[in-house]
């Protein structure tokens, strides 16, 4: 480096100066020679010296002419002064190199160039698109797969800005930083790393990732001088740290009976009737006679949509003591606060993870608050009546259509099948002698009960009086109904697993539900 030259130059001065000292030795002996035989003639012209005084000045002058021996001596001096010194300066630069400082990364903002690309977009702090102390919020459909992470590359370094060298020395100019690979990271807000099949999950609706998530991005580079030693730097790390969230919402009403019966949530069938199956996702349509399915309302595994597409209400429509189902949140249910805004006499519980509890048949609208935690100000209303159809099940008493009758306090208070079920065979006229058909209900806010609740029983409502029939066999999970069959000696029922309409004779055993 240029200090190494400094030094060496600063050898071959002090090398030099003792030369110097050798030949002004000489001279000042010479000159004074000179001066002494000047001044005896001076004398003798101007001052008529007395012969004595010019006998000392002759004597000094003799004293003081250098012999040639003494001259040669001093000549031979000097040139080996003069030599030595070339020697030291050679042995100084060769025998041990002066070691100068590192070059230095200087990052300044440089880190702000890391970023990602959604949808054709590149977001990073450095083009004013995201900032890192601030949650950015995205599309709650995204996966975070969809987050294309940019490489960092040598062309977002500056080789004056980025490169310092305190001796001087020029960054290299073929190679002047050294980039590894981009590495990152995803984590939630509790600190778990998000890895593998997670990441294909979309961040919003249901995720339960807890929102902000995390996003770190590191690159390690050096810089390189063009001559120094060493000329490389230490490595240094750019990292960058981004918040990134799904647009909160209230996304879905999910009924517990997809907690409780997750492989049962709707029954379809083949056209003819044939080949029932639950979950079939490739049959989701409602057939005209045997139903089943869903509308678009009802999305599998996270229930009814909070804005539904069809129905004019929100979910659910109908009720009954126990009932219970969560309001699903964009990320992590415990991002959020819930609270019940109007509930005359506690009918109704909501806990902090959004599972809200029917109590009590309520007077008439119900509305919660959903607020974001770490944002005050950011809070989701949701508004639900379910008085249309509430229901009191009566446990796992089995009884005869009369006994049923006495049970509810007179035939008005059985339930009539399309309060149950909104299967195609829920209104069958008076006086038609019918037949029985495969159906089941189809998915469907205001379709009654079941379609609502889904798989009806204990294991889904543990809080309600629902029978807890496994397995229901013989017409054990079917509960009666005020519909009349055209032979008046049976009645019509219908099943809580699935919706489905069948008819029994008065003095089968069901069980009851009454209204409420």
């Amino acid at each position: 480096m240029d200090l190494n030259r400094q030094r060496a130059t600063g050898n071959g001065q002090r090398a030099t100066g003792n030369g110097h000292f050798v030949n002004r030795f000489i001279s000042n002996v010479i000159l004074q020679q000179n001066v002494l035989s000047l001044a005896l003639p001076f004398c003798f012209k101007h001052f008529h010296c007395k012969s004595h005084f010019a006998t000392k000045i002759t004597a000094l002058t003799a004293y003081l002419k250098p012999k040639p021996t003494q001259v040669m001596s001093l000549i031979l001096l000097s040139q080996w002064i003069h030599v030595s010194s070339a020697n030291a300066i050679l042995t100084a630069t060769s025998s041990q190199v002066i070691v100068g400082n590192a070059p230095q990364v200087v990052a300044l903002s440089s880190a702000d160039k890391h970023g990602f690309t959604v949808n054709g977009v590149f977001y990073s702090e450095e083009n004013g698109t995201l900032k890192s102390g601030e949650v950015k919020e995205f599309d709650g459909n995204l996966t975070l797969n969809d987050f294309k992470v940019a490489t960092y590359t040598p062309t977002n370094l500056d080789r004056v800005k980025n490169y310092r060298d305190i001796d001087g020395d020029n960054a290299d100019t073929s190679q002047p930083f050294k980039v590894e690979s981009t590495y990152y990271w995803w984590y939630d807000n509790t600190g778990r790393r998000i890895t593998g099949d997670d990441k294909k999950k979309i961040i919003g609706c249901g995720s339960g990732f807890s929102m902000p998530l995390k996003l770190i991005i590191e690159t390690k580079l050096k810089a390189y001088s063009e001559y120094g030693i060493p000329k490389e730097s230490k490595s240094v790390t750019l990292a960058k740290t981004y918040q990134i969230a799904a647009r909160t919402q209230i996304c879905y009403a999910k009924p517990n009976g997809i907690i409780g019966h997750p492989k049962e949530q709707w029954l379809s069938y083949n056209s003819d009737g044939s080949s029932e199956e639950w979950n079939d996702k490739n049959r989701t349509k409602r057939h005209s006679i045997h139903g089943g399915g869903f509308t678009s309302d009802y999305v599998p595994d996270y229930g009814f949509k909070a804005k539904p597409t069809i129905s004019p209400k929100t979910f659910p429509t109908t009720g009954f003591p126990g009932a219970k189902f969560q309001l699903v949140m964009t990320g992590s249910q415990s991002d959020y606060r819930y609270q019940i805004l109007n509930n005359s006499g506690e009918r109704v519980l909501i806990d902090d993870n959004g599972m809200v509890l029917l109590k009590n048949k309520p007077t008439g609208n119900i509305t919660i608050r959903v607020t974001l935690k770490r944002d005050s100000t950011v809070y989701h209303d949701y508004t639900f009546n379910p008085t249309s159809v509430w229901l009191l099940p009566q446990a796992d008493d089995y009884m005869s259509w009369e006994a049923a009758k006495k049970r509810c306090g007179g035939v008005q208070n059985i339930p009539s099948l399309s309060m149950f079920t909104n299967s195609p065979q829920n209104n069958i006229a008076l006086n038609t002698d019918w037949r029985f058909i495969s159906n089941t209900f189809t998915r469907a806010i205001g379709g009654g009960v079941f379609a609502e609740w889904g798989y009806t029983d204990k294991i889904s409502y543990p809080d309600s009086q629902w029978g807890s029939f496994i397995h229901a066999k013989d017409g054990k999970a079917y509960y009666w109904s005020s519909n009349i069959h055209a032979t008046n000696a049976s009645m019509f029922v219908g099943d809580a697993r699935a919706g489905n309409v069948n008819a029994y004779d008065m003095q089968y055993n069901h069980l009851v539900a009454c209204r409420g």
